[in-house]
């Protein structure tokens, strides 16, 4: 990833851990919002914060997956997306069931900020493991992460059939008459924090 893809540093990691956690047991325990006190005073010590960034919260109660949801468009401050997705990802993904206050001790999460996309025209630009991707076909829209095709030990052509598959789109449709973009993300493990 390179210099200009601003990475956040430990201190930003850890408050975006923090507020997430917030959010997230704010949503299990159906206690408030996802518009926390937290965020400003996470945003407040680390200014990076502020900065608009897209991201997605992926749940894990005992290693399973229970919830994966994020925001593509980088409009508001990372701090605020984390927070929104943190929440709804435990609570509202269709999915899953939401997560239960008896399985908070039991939760984990991935925070996954998405750098800014770049659009591809041909698969060889692809990188399995940098990449995620966004297919836009019509009305259509499907996203990926990067490490799902890692995880999955997918080539590109599997991850852009799953793509496609996910963006319901038709696999007739050539990959030319579609917008496709890749993006990295810096992931953040809450078992790191």
């Amino acid at each position: 990833m390179s210099e200009e893809k601003k990475l956040l540093d430990a201190s930003c990691q850890k408050a975006l851990v923090e507020v997430a956690w917030a959010a997230i047991e704010a949503s299990v325990r159906d206690t408030a919002g996802y518009d926390l006190d937290c965020i400003d005073e996470a945003i407040g010590r680390n200014p990076a914060l502020a900065d608009p960034r897209a991201a997605f919260t992926t749940v894990y109660v005992n290693q399973e997956l229970r919830g994966c949801l994020g925001e593509i468009r980088a409009e508001d401050p990372v701090a605020r997306v984390v927070a929104r997705c943190a929440w709804r990802a435990a609570r509202l993904d269709p999915r899953f069931d939401p997560v239960r206050p008896d399985e908070l001790a039991r939760l984990d999460f991935k925070l996954s900020i998405l750098t800014p996309s770049r659009r591809i025209h041909s698969p060889a630009e692809i990188v399995i493991g940098r990449d995620g991707l966004l297919i836009e076909h019509d009305y259509q829209r499907g996203l990926l992460l990067p490490d799902v095709a890692s995880e999955h030990g997918w080539d590109v052509p599997t991850f852009l059939a799953h793509l496609y598959r996910k963006a319901g789109i038709d696999p007739s449709v050539p990959l030319g008459e579609t917008r496709l973009s890749a993006f990295e993300t810096q992931i953040i493990d809450s078992h790191d924090f």
